[in-house]
């Protein structure tokens, strides 16, 4: 076991906002002994909760092997900052993402391989860092709100969807605060533009159910210029 897996993840905002479990809570002692559980699972491996932070340690490197994770960095205001979002084969670390403050939360219960430093880096995991950034930025940059959200559903959907005869159904559920983080905006206009795209019939936005229908992607974002998928 690797030195990395012996530290419990501190997140940025844990540090500058003090809004999360005190350190020593019997609560958190509980989770550091979940992550370093191996009774089930490779050495190598750790498996996460949801809001749970990976450690990064001498700029180590992690393998996903089961559910999703958000890559966030912070602006001066202590505001996340998203810099792309990862699945199964994705590989995340900030020798990737050469961003400072750097940090990796999980979305959802996450399976991780712990990867030391001096694993190679292919032109794939570097040029699908750097593709993420950029789409991400230029949707965060559309000036009218309600486009600019229904640009991210739609990459959404065209990374995390599963086509179906009237639309992508998206299989990475993002809370209303996690959109507005990616999007430069507030949980409130999330919630609202998002009952505005549905009532016109662009989305269905549900608990348990997340599609954006067929027209709606092909008018909005293919013809748009923003994607060459079709579905």
């Amino acid at each position: 076991m690797t030195a990395a897996l012996e530290v419990q993840p501190i997140s940025y905002r844990q540090r500058t906002q003090s809004v999360h479990r005190q350190p020593h809570s019997k609560t958190n002692r509980t989770t550091r002994r979940q992550h370093l559980s191996t009774e089930s699972i490779p050495a190598n491996r750790i498996t996460f909760k949801r809001h749970d932070r990976i450690s990064f340690v001498n700029h180590s490197l992690w393998r996903i092997h089961s559910g999703y994770v958000r890559s966030l960095t912070w602006n001066a205001e202590g505001e996340p900052v998203p810099l792309g979002f990862w699945s199964v084969g994705d590989v995340v670390g900030y020798p990737l993402a050469q961003t400072c403050p750097y940090e990796a939360e999980c979305i959802t219960a996450v399976e991780a391989e712990y990867l030391s430093v001096s694993h190679p880096l292919s032109r794939e995991m570097v040029l699908g860092q750097i593709r993420q950034s950029n789409s991400l930025l230029r949707i965060a940059h559309c000036r009218d709100s309600q486009q600019r959200i229904l640009q991210f559903v739609c990459w959404l959907a065209e990374h995390f969807g599963t086509a179906t005869a009237t639309g992508i159904q998206i299989s990475l559920k993002l809370t209303h605060q996690e959109i507005a983080d990616s999007i430069g905006t507030t949980r409130v206009t999330v919630t609202r533009l998002l009952k505005a795209l549905e009532s016109k019939g662009h989305i269905v936005w549900r608990t348990h159910e997340k599609m954006v229908f067929r027209k709606t992607f092909e008018q909005c974002y293919i013809r748009s210029g923003l994607t060459s998928r079709h579905i």
